[in-house]
């Protein structure tokens, strides 16, 4: 049989060429990253073209290769693969020891630990000076007082295989506290030790009560109190605690078991992932960006909140009351709308909620239970993809109600002026007196429409249980 001919050597070819062509007309191009990042792309490309070969013979009704790709084929994407992975290796270091303080840990966690006290130190400063943190691990207590000076008291613990090895890192990592205009610097230095050795720094720092504190840092928990200017925080890891802020707030982390911050006076920013978080008795504006997987509230926050998290994002006016969210659930209580939601197989409640209300719930089942508050009904527009809505309204509430399910029953506890309009696929009830419009959509669940009571919760704060799913509908 005629050997057939392909084009895979020569597109590779081309390929190559025009990498090392790129590199002659640009040098700043970086061939060797551009190899160790993309060359998973040229087994991409192959397959791709052979396929395609395959697939235009087969069109001519010409005979097919027993394999798609030959013995000698199958040498060459070994060896490139081999290639391939050890010039990645070679340029992403870090990469392979997942990151270089974990693999750290893991061998010097067979050291000793040796403890060394730090002499205290200070320096004067202005009333409002801008405090500087570089403590890349090891704790740091940051406290406002009614002094004209920074105080910082230290302990320093460093693990090692010999004392001799943890001296010499001790001596190698004084802490400096320096004074330039109006900025104050607490450093370290633990970058000056070896590798094969742990050094972690906690710091105590009285500072005045005007002063503003900025801290880097990689691993350590980060406590700041009784300050009226602002506070910046960035690590790698850290729990937070906040208490008595004056100024805004600015917090990023790559992970953190809890944050928790209280009597902010300026706005709170929050970036990044974590397990618990907890904001109360804030008074400027609260923008969170990040996925926090365990316990979140927001409690008596007097300026618009945005919340963007990987399953929920809400946007409201105030919360004078509470929300809570846990994985799967989040209530809420007094709100001040505007409220904007979008969430993913979550169950929503909310209660004594006012102004206007859109809300979208995707991506398996979500219940929502609303209990609106105020004198005036606040406008809604609800629709959830698979789950049940009960919605409870004042007695002689003014309102222009269509709620709808296309799959579900829908139950009119409220009476007249509503009415239900069952056809055997969808079920809806409308009515009202005239007001503002509530328009609700289930795709996949019941609908209850009720009259607002002490038993359901609205004015005792209680809230209802969902509701049970809806029986299946006989098939038409």
């Amino acid at each position: 049989m005629r050997r057939r001919h392909s084009v895979i050597a020569p597109m590779i070819l081309i390929l190559i060429g025009g990498v090392f062509l790129l590199r002659n007309f640009w040098p700043g191009v970086r061939v060797g990253d551009m190899i160790a990042s993309y060359w998973p792309y040229i087994l991409i490309v192959w397959g791709l073209l052979r396929l395609g070969e395959i697939v235009a013979w087969a069109m001519q009704d010409k005979p097919l290769p027993r394999n798609g790709i030959s013995g000698g084929e199958w040498v060459l994407v070994v060896f490139l693969c081999i290639f391939g992975t050890a010039f990645h290796a070679v340029h992403h270091r870090d990469f392979w020891f997942a990151n270089s303080r974990a693999f750290r840990s893991f061998w010097t966690s067979w050291g000793q630990r040796f403890d060394y006290p730090v002499a205290p130190a200070e320096k004067p400063c202005g009333a409002a000076p801008r405090v500087v943190i570089d403590n890349q691990n090891g704790y740091a207590i940051v406290t406002g007082a009614d002094v004209k000076s920074v105080k910082v008291t230290a302990h320093k613990s460093i693990r090692a295989f010999h004392k001799p090895e943890a001296d010499r890192a001790d001596n190698s990592t004084p802490i400096d506290l320096s004074v330039s205009n109006n900025d104050v610097t607490i450093r370290t230095n633990q970058d000056h030790i070896q590798e094969d050795m742990e050094i972690a720094t906690d710091l105590d720092i009285i500072v005045p009560v005007g002063a503003t504190v900025v801290s880097h840092g990689s691993h350590g928990d980060v406590t700041v109190t009784n300050l009226t200017g602002s506070v910046e925080i960035t690590s790698d890891s850290a729990a937070v605690r906040l208490q008595n802020i004056g100024g805004d707030v600015r917090v990023e982390l790559r992970e953190s078991p809890f944050i928790r911050a209280a009597g902010i006076k300026g706005a709170v920013e929050l970036k990044g992932y974590g397990r618990d978080l907890e904001l109360h008795d804030i008074s400027g504006v609260v923008t969170v960006n990040g996925t926090y997987t365990g316990e979140v509230d927001f409690r008596h926050i007097e300026k618009p909140l945005r919340y963007m998290g990987s399953t929920v994002t809400f946007n409201v006016e105030a919360v004078p009351g509470e929300i809570n969210y846990r994985l799967g659930q989040l209530t809420g209580q007094n709100i001040v709308g505007p409220i904007h939601l979008d969430a993913r197989s979550t169950n929503v409640q909310l209660i004594g909620f006012t102004r206007q209300l859109e809300a979208r719930l995707t991506g398996g089942t979500g219940d929502l239970v609303l209990r609106p508050g105020g004198l005036v009904l606040p406008s809604m527009v609800v629709g959830t993809e698979a789950g049940n809505i009960d919605l409870a309204l004042p007695p002689a509430a003014r309102f222009d109600l269509k709620i709808m399910t296309e799959r579900g029953r829908a139950e009119n506890e409220y009476g007249p002026p509503l009415k239900v309009d069952d056809d055997g696929r969808v079920a809806t009830i409308t009515g009202g007196l005239g007001g503002p419009q509530l328009r609700l959509t289930t795709e996949r669940g019941q609908v209850t429409v009720r009259k607002s009571t002490d038993e359901i919760g609205d004015d005792t704060g209680r809230i209802p249980p969902p509701l049970p799913p809806p029986p299946a509908r006989p098939p038409r």
